[in-house]
C-alpha cells in the first residue's frame, strides 16, 4: 500500500509482467524477417523442383528417342 492509502498496481496485476513495447516491436521484426527468409527459401525450392521436373521430362524423352533409334 502506498502512503496515501491507494494500492500500487504492479505489472503482474495488470497481466503483462515484463512486457516492454520496444522488445515487442523487436520481436515482431525478428518474426517478420524470419518469415521473409522462409518465403524466399520456399520460392527457391519451388524453382529447383520445377527444374528437376523439366530435367526428368527431358531425360524420359531422350531415353525414348535413344530406344527408338536403337530399334
Amino acid at each position: 500500500m502506498e502512503a496515501n492509502g491507494e494500492e500500487a498496481t504492479s505489472s503482474v496485476d495488470r497481466g503483462n509482467a515484463g512486457w516492454d513495447p520496444q522488445s515487442d516491436t523487436r520481436g515482431k521484426h525478428r518474426i517478420s524477417v524470419e518469415l521473409k527468409r522462409l518465403e524466399q527459401e520456399a520460392r527457391f525450392l519451388e524453382e529447383e523442383l520445377e527444374e528437376v521436373e523439366k530435367t526428368e521430362k527431358v531425360s524420359a524423352g531422350l531415353q525414348e528417342y535413344v530406344m527408338n533409334e536403337i530399334l
